[in-house]
């Protein structure tokens, strides 16, 4: 038999659900495995000491005191409640805002030089894009040129990045260590 088995059925002789034919089979192994009988004896030995400790019964007034310190669930519910339809409110007063500039500002959308001149400022937004991303590309480029005669500038930059994400990852390590 396997020493699984055998634990099963010690724990199974302790609740008292072992057949007499099963006891006959563990009693055998016992007598020859020396390890499970040693396991045995400190089981029984446990079993005896816990049956023979004096049953503890709680303090009289557990029960209330343990009832009080719970939650009310009564009053969580309300408050729950309470703060969900304040949440569902404050999701509700932007969409109104919304709502409300809509129906004042819409008679104002229709006016020709309204559109005109939002078509100016959109027109001047773009050309100032235009004129920031020339400039990046730009400056991207003079980097590239800067780079190409100083190579050892981007050496520099990739070992300043190395040692950047080496020193993250060496304090990632110790900070896990001391939250385990």
């Amino acid at each position: 038999m396997e020493h699984a088995d055998i634990y099963t059925l010690m724990m199974e002789t302790l609740d008292g659900e072992l057949a007499e034919e099963r006891q006959a089979e563990m009693d055998v192994h016992l007598q020859s495995c020396p390890s499970c009988a040693q396991e045995w004896q400190t089981i029984m030995a446990v079993h005896e000491l816990l049956q023979q400790a004096p049953i503890l019964s709680p303090a009289a007034d557990f029960t209330q005191r343990t009832m009080a310190l719970l939650p009310n669930t009564k009053y969580r519910m309300y408050t729950m409640g309470a703060i969900y339809g304040l949440l569902l409110l404050v999701g509700f007063v932007p969409l109104a805002v919304v709502v409300w500039f809509g129906v004042q500002f819409i008679p104002a959308l229709g006016q020709p030089v309204l559109v005109q001149g939002m078509l100016q400022a959109g027109s001047q937004v773009l050309s100032l894009i235009e004129a920031v991303l020339g400039a990046f590309w730009q400056g991207i480029g003079n980097l590239g040129g800067v780079l190409g005669q100083q190579p050892s500038i981007l050496g520099w930059l990739l070992v300043l990045i190395g040692i950047v994400f080496l020193w993250g990852g060496v304090y990632s390590q110790l900070t896990r260590q001391q939250r385990i």
